[in-house]
């Protein structure tokens, strides 16, 4: 009820692909520590998601579900009050809810930031789909206008593309 009134949090909304994303690279990160005993990048894995979700506009009740899940081996009273606020029946204890799995498909990056060099020095970064082929990606590069002003009146002699990490022009 009390949670209810706080702004952004919603019982019928999805997730979107960011939040899902955030989610469940917080329910990895996780779930891998605590298996390793590494409880101190568990914890800090679980700040970079509620900093995450703080900057979204709408919480969706089923995100917040799931990491209050994991959220309740570190601090299980906080856990179950917050679980009881977002509605749930409060004679249902969190403990018995089953610990979140984490999908593949949710934590596979879409967009990459790849730097651009001119001849070994940084010049540009461009925002591209993970997925872009080489060609599409040189003809995106050449475009540039970052580019462009260290290219102009020399000529491109070699392209160097690593997928999803840099593209390098040597130009004389």
């Amino acid at each position: 009820a009390c949670l209810q009134r706080h702004k952004g949090i919603s019982d019928d909304a999805e997730p979107t692909a960011e939040q899902l994303k955030s989610l469940h690279q917080c329910i990895k990160k996780v779930t891998d520590d605590l298996e390793g005993m590494r409880f101190n990048t568990a914890i800090s894995a679980m700040m970079v998601f509620v900093n995450e979700a703080t900057a979204w506009d709408i919480r969706p009740t089923s995100s917040l579900r799931s990491f209050l899940v994991l959220l309740h081996p570190f601090a299980p009273h906080l856990a179950e009050e917050l679980y009881a606020m977002l509605g749930n029946d409060p004679e249902q204890i969190m403990a018995y809810e089953p610990w979140p799995a984490y999908e593949e498909s949710h934590l596979k990056e879409t967009k990459v930031s790849i730097p651009v060099q001119v001849n070994g020095k940084l010049r540009d970064r461009v925002e591209v789909p993970a997925d872009m082929d080489k060609a599409a990606l040189e003809s995106m590069v050449l475009a540039s206008d970052k580019v462009q002003i260290h290219t102009e009146g020399k000529e491109v002699k070699k392209v160097i593309i690593v997928p999803g990490k840099l593209v390098n022009l040597v130009v004389k």
